[in-house]
């Protein structure tokens, strides 16, 4: 329940810690311990003082992902990546997190990596709170880092150590209360910030001087938490309803204590300069601290490694945990009646297998530790039917667990695959001895289509957002705005690497999206720009009234603008327009046919900007020169002074062209164009610009069905002047290909453009007449009989034609026969070709048929 009288967050002005180069041992010299009563150690209730609005971001929206720099209320870029966001009510944290004297708001906390360093030195881990989701207040670096080496190399002189001496040397620069001649105020500032969420009980904790401490805890930490060696990565927090803490949970790693190079460096004083200092990805752990507020500091409580099965991982990578998240289980108590139950989802086994872990009630660690978690109870393994999947964000909708994950390329990004299940732990068996092979059970079902991310990467506003990228970034975290009302967020970072570190830097930018869930479990990630969290459309699905599937006449691309009717949530949307991707739009209008369009609903209503595809259906003419299969060739073209052949003119770019430029007495006074396309195509006109030269005639030839070339209407056509448009018509022709000859004497041409409108060719009338024939036996003798069904609608005239004779019908009605059985005087008789055909007039044509058929052989005796 919450408190009587609450705590507040701390003033803006609370000093943060910075990097400090002098080695701890020399802050040590001359320090002494006060000996003031001890009081117990409390978080700081000082008054938090008032903030301006971010002037960096528009009021009330997420930044699109285009590269905008997110800022926060001091209009600092915000410093927060590979976090998360969770939601808590000051009344049951008990805590005025807004500073505004009350406790009735539902406060968003964002916490993540300070990446201004870029990892040389790790900063630590930055907080910021809101009340939208869209103005952040900075909290400050809640679980920093420090360099004050308190390390030495142990007696063997294999490994590395805290060394106790240098940790007390730390704690008595920490409880000067003023410089001297071996500290500066800035040095005691330092220890101070490392030492004091250890501090049990205070001698004088105005002035802060400690009187008791959490030795273990803070040994580790001095350790644990100095940025030189250490790796801080995705940060997430919970907070605990049981020990009423926030904790973060983090990806804690460094190099092993007997790295040669850690043992050199350590030796040699742990200059920070020195990056040779090993692997910083080597130890794997997840670390976890806790705090009485969301402000901190937090207090590393341990890093540790996480379950195993006995015999699965390689030999030391055992409980391994890399690129991990958290997933709160609201409303689920297996482990405790009062902390809702919490699991860490984690890569292992060098980033090949996901790994889903209990944690304990305390959220400071796995339910059961290491090899002592039983498989399928307290952690599951090789959960995803994928290999190398990391960075996981998991969140829960109508039953079902989501995750959602990338690939493993360093800092760049993949395409992200989501995955399903039914619960968080599922029942994997180990797989003892074989390191490549998935458990036959318990795997968590794979989405389809694989990848959730959609939007049009070109789209005005977005940059070059690719959502087979999802957006160029990687996922981070699933917010959770309201999981009753299915309203998620996708969290993302782009990473952006820094040249000096190789790790990357402050230039990462954030990407986040709100997701959709269908009924059907499929999981959409969309790209609308920037974003409302208020605006509740975002979260559903979009429902088209009738199927998107449009027709358009392929001279339309540039006035096509149909409307839709939509449904979400189950309000519904009339007369909606979308912007068409520009890509989309052009592939579509450049042939006949059916293609698929995407874009984004247009204008400012609530679905703006929400992604939208389509088919459309395109008729009339298509550039038979530009068709799928159409080759073009040219019996000259320039190669002096650049090569211009005949592709150059239908390649639809009107900045290139065919040229017949020679110089001397290379020109020609004559030349041909050929274009030969993949099918017959009824054309009657060609178009073509011609910009340099002379032409005095063109003249038009096409091939017909047995190869011979024939002249059309088209012959000797003087063109327009140079710059303009000619259209050289003639009577439609049927054909495959079209033969252009240019009379250009003593001079050349110069054709940026030319296009050969084609349709299709209306088909050949014909008759609807069915033919049969075979053999009959009739008292031992073979008769060829041979029927023809009129299934047309007008009467035809039929002539039934075998060896044995023939018979001609008129006039036979539609839905009638003719019939005729022929005696071939025989006992048996072979194969024999009969002949039907067919005539009548229709629509003022006649139009015959044929049907040649062949009966089988047969025996009458």
């Amino acid at each position: 329940m919450p408190a009587a009288a609450p705590d507040r967050r701390p003033p803006r002005h609370r000093r943060r810690p910075g990097p400090i180069h002098a080695a701890a041992t020399a802050l040590a010299v001359g320090a002494t311990l006060a000996v003031a009563p001890a009081t117990a150690a409390t978080a700081p209730t000082t008054t938090p003082v008032a903030t301006t609005a971010s002037p960096g971001a528009a009021a009330g929206t997420v930044p699109a992902p285009d590269g905008t720099v997110w800022t926060d209320t001091d209009g600092d870029a915000i410093r927060a990546h590979g976090g998360s966001v969770v939601t808590v009510r000051e009344a049951e944290v008990g805590l005025d997190i807004t500073g505004d004297g009350n406790t009735d708001q539902e406060v968003h906390l964002w916490y993540g990596e300070d990446k201004t360093h870029a990892t040389r030195p790790v900063d630590g881990v930055r907080g910021y709170w809101s009340t939208d989701l869209t103005t952040w207040h900075d909290m400050g670096l809640v679980l920093p880092s420090h360099q004050q080496l308190t390390l030495r190399v142990n007696a063997a002189g294999t490994a590395v150590e805290v060394d106790p001496a240098k940790v007390e040397a730390l704690k008595a620069v920490a409880n000067k209360t003023a410089p001297d001649a071996t500290s500066t105020q800035a040095q005691i500032d330092a220890a101070k910030d490392v030492v004091a969420p250890y501090v049990a009980t205070w001698a004088d904790e105005a002035a802060g001087v400690a009187a008791t401490y959490d030795e273990t805890a803070l040994s580790n930490a001095t350790y644990r938490l100095n940025g030189n060696i250490n790796i801080m990565e995705r940060p997430k927090m919970l907070w605990n309803a049981k020990t009423r803490k926030f904790v973060i949970i983090y990806h804690a790693d460094g190099p092993l204590p007997d790295n040669a190079d850690l043992v050199r460096w350590v030796r040699a004083g742990g200059d920070p300069a020195d990056r040779n200092i090993g692997s910083r990805y080597s130890r794997a752990e997840i670390g976890f601290a806790t705090s009485d507020t969301p402000w901190g500091p937090f207090k590393l409580v341990s890093t540790t490694k996480m379950n195993w099965a006995q015999g699965v991982p390689n030999t030391g990578r055992e409980g391994d945990s890399r690129d991990m998240t958290v997933f709160q289980d609201a409303g689920e108590h297996a482990v405790d009646p009062v902390a809702d139950d919490a699991y860490a989802v984690y890569s292992s086994e060098m980033n090949k297998w996901m790994y889903v872990s209990r944690l304990n009630a305390e959220y400071t660690g796995p339910l059961a530790e290491g090899d002592h978690a039983v498989l399928g109870e307290d952690f599951s393994h090789r959960v995803l039917p994928d290999f190398s999947r990391e960075a996981s964000s998991v969140f829960k909708h109508d039953g079902w667990y989501y995750m959602l994950t990338s690939g493993t390329d360093g800092w760049a990004s993949t395409p992200v695959v989501g995955y399903r299940s039914r619960s968080m732990i599922t029942p994997t068996e180990a797989v003892v001895g074989n390191n490549d092979r998935h458990p036959s059970t318990g795997q968590w079902e794979r989405l389809e289509p694989r990848n959730p991310c959609v939007g049009d990467a070109a789209r005005t506003g977005v940059g070059t957002a690719d959502p087979t990228r999802c957006f160029d970034s990687q996922p981070t975290f699933v917010l959770t705005i309201d999981q009753e009302e299915g309203r998620f967020a996708y969290m993302g970072d782009r990473w952006a690497v820094d040249a000096g570190t190789g790790s990357a830097g402050e230039g990462s930018r954030y990407v986040w999206a709100p997701i959709q869930v269908s009924d059907d479990g499929r999981v959409t990630v969309e790209n609308v720009g920037d974003w409302d969290p208020a605006n509740t459309t975002l979260f559903h699905p979009l429902e088209p009234v009738e199927p998107l599937s449009f027709t358009a006449h392929v001279d339309e691309r540039d006035t096509f603008d149909p409307t839709f009717d939509v449904t979400v949530d189950g309000n519904r949307y009339d007369g909606l327009a979308a912007d068409w991707s520009t890509t989309s739009l052009d592939a579509a209008f450049a042939a006949r046919g059916t293609h698929a369009l995407v874009g984004h609903v247009a204008g400012d209503g609530p679905l703006a900007g929400r992604y939208v595809t389509a088919t459309v259906q395109v008729d009339g003419p298509v550039d038979v020169c530009r068709e799928p299969g159409t080759t073009v060739s040219a019996s000259f073209h320039q190669t002096e002074w650049g090569t211009m052949p005949a592709a150059l003119a239908c390649d639809g770019d009107p900045a290139t062209a065919w040229s017949t430029w020679a110089g001397g007495t290379g020109k020609k006074d004559r030349v041909t164009f050929t274009a030969t396309a993949a099918q017959a195509w009824s054309v009657d006109a060609v178009h073509l610009t011609n910009t340099e030269g002379t032409i005095t005639g063109v003249t038009v030839e096409h091939r017909d069905a047995d190869g011979r070339w024939l002249p059309t209407t088209a012959s000797a056509v003087t063109p327009g002047p140079n710059g303009s448009r000619t259209s050289v018509a003639f009577d439609a022709v049927t054909t495959d290909s079209l033969r252009l000859t240019f009379d250009t004497p003593g001079s050349y041409l110069k054709i940026g453009e030319l296009t050969i409108p084609g349709t299709v060719p209306a088909p050949e009338p014909g008759l609807a007449v069915v033919a049969h024939a075979e053999v009959r036996c009739l008292a031992g003798s073979a008769y060829v009989a041979v029927r023809a069904t009129n299934d047309d609608t007008v009467p035809v005239d039929v002539t039934l034609t075998t060896p044995f004779g023939s018979r001609t019908v008129a006039a036979v009605a539609p839905g009638k026969n003719a019939y005729q059985s022929f005696a071939t005087r025989a006992v048996g008789t072979g194969a024999h070709a009969v002949t039907v055909t067919a005539s009548a007039v229709v629509d003022g044509e006649r139009v015959d048929v044929r049907h040649d058929l062949t009966t089988s052989a047969a025996h009458c005796g």
